[in-house]
């Protein structure tokens, strides 16, 4: 049934008069009338008794007409909501991430997203990228924050499951997020500027999935012999890092995760260290909405601003990390956004101050 004819007919029934709805919809009445007949012959009926002082709708044309309207009404609110999706005043942005991810960049690329689109509504989701994908193929997500390593894709489980994505992944690359070392202060790596992997020759790493696969890779490659300690799973860095300050052994932690290091312990970059890639996934379809286009032209600026002072290209990040600023000014660093860059001290100081403890001076 053709939908314009069912607008003409629904015009023609309210107004009682062919030329009156002609009127209405710009038509001629001419026109009106024709197609009206279409419509009829269409159906096989009469909708339609037509006299000299108008029409008046037959049985067939009454039943018409409730279904008519019910029909027209239901595609006016479709192409409304369309309308309003495609110019971003309506719709929902389902938008997933990871927490070191959320907490540096993605937050603030939500709140971004929030205030240039208040009509579209968002819901977000932080978890572990297996299950950001697991997400997005049971069409809870529209995007992603996720990452992935060498030798572990973002689609497999830590119990090293991989996940079924019958409609295919889309992954777009964004930056490469290094991992450092972590050590006591009172290591006798501490005061190293950087380490390599023969640094580690010797050492206990306590590591779980996804990571320690990469670093056992490495160490491998690079003739190292390291124990590496599976014995402790956690997905959340706070853990290893109260081991190794018991002394159990060393570990190590994204760049991006800097905020939750302890202070008890001594992030040191890593030359030809371990690696996580991180990536926006979707569903490998030919469209994504306007929310979603936008929402990723959104999260590659907040990467430029709240990568750019909290890694993971950023030397001084990692200095600053080391517990050169007050408590005050270590609080913004961990927002990205730390201005009292005159409280941080000299390397040498810092040298000394490993080697013996010191109260730290005023930020």
């Amino acid at each position: 049934m053709d939908i314009k004819r069912l607008r003409v007919f629904s015009q023609a029934a309210r107004a009682s008069s062919f030329a009156r709805a002609a009127e209405v919809l710009g038509y001629s009445p001419s026109a009106i009338s024709q197609q009206i007949s279409t419509l009829e012959r269409d159906l096989g009926v009469v909708l339609f008794e037509r006299g000299a002082r108008g029409v008046r709708l037959t049985d067939a044309g009454s039943a018409l007409l409730g279904h008519a309207e019910v029909v027209l009404e239901k595609i006016d609110e479709a192409e409304s909501q369309i309308e309003s999706i495609a110019g971003l005043t309506g719709g929902e942005l389902r938008f997933g991430s990871f927490t070191s991810a959320t907490a540096v960049f993605a937050a603030a690329a939500v709140e971004e997203f929030r205030a240039s689109y208040p009509a579209v509504e968002v819901r977000f989701v932080d978890g572990e990228p297996f299950e950001s994908i697991s997400r997005l193929v049971a069409a809870e997500l529209d995007l992603a924050l996720v990452f992935d390593f060498d030798r572990w894709r973002a689609d497999r489980s830590y119990e090293g499951v991989l996940l079924p994505a019958e409609n295919g992944l889309r992954l777009l690359p964004l930056f490469d997020d290094p991992f450092l070392l972590l050590v006591p202060r009172a290591h006798c790596l501490a005061a190293s500027e950087s380490v390599t992997m023969h640094d580690l020759a010797g050492e206990t790493i306590l590591g779980a999935p996804p990571w320690v696969d990469d670093v056992e890779h490495l160490c491998r490659a690079a003739g190292v012999d390291v124990e590496i300690d599976r014995s402790h799973r956690a997905t959340g860095f706070e853990a290893f890092q109260a081991f190794v300050a018991l002394g159990r052994g060393v570990t190590l932690m994204p760049r991006l995760a800097l905020g939750w290091r302890r202070e008890a312990l001594v992030p040191i970059p890593i030359e030809g260290g371990p690696v996580r890639h991180v990536k926006t996934a979707l569903l490998a379809r030919t469209y994504h909405s306007p929310a979603v286009q936008a929402m990723s032209e959104i999260v590659r600026r907040a990467i430029t601003e709240g990568v750019r002072d909290f890694g993971p290209h950023d030397p001084a990040a990692i200095w600053r990390s080391r517990g050169h600023l007050s408590p005050t000014c270590r609080r913004a660093v961990a927002c990205g956004r730390c201005a009292c860059w005159s409280c941080a001290v000299s390397r040498a100081t810092w040298r000394a101050s490993i080697r013996k403890p010191r109260s730290r001076r005023p930020g």
